[in-house]
């Protein structure tokens, strides 16, 4: 299971949302957990603080392998390395 750490008003989660729904087709809905800041505020801060993340959108692995922002390639790797799907 990958952990995503949103926050509202965030351009490039919202950007990172679209993208896995639309263009990978929801292939992934059942293994990544959301975590959005505006509503898992306490959540949000400890996955920040475990993994030093400093950015959003961030993706956490099982793995603890971190990649934050959102670029579609880099997203589509991270997700086939740790999950599985082609």
């Amino acid at each position: 299971m990958i952990k995503m750490l949103t926050k509202p008003n965030c351009p490039h989660c919202q950007a990172l949302k679209l993208f896995l729904k639309h263009a990978m087709n929801d292939k992934y809905v059942n293994d990544i957990e959301v975590f959005d800041q505006g509503e898992q505020e306490d959540a949000v801060q400890t996955l920040l603080d475990t993994h030093n993340i400093q950015a959003f959108p961030s993706l956490i692995a099982t793995t603890g392998e971190v990649i934050s922002g959102f670029q579609p390639s880099a997203v589509m790797n991270f997700l086939e390395k740790h999950i599985g799907k082609k």
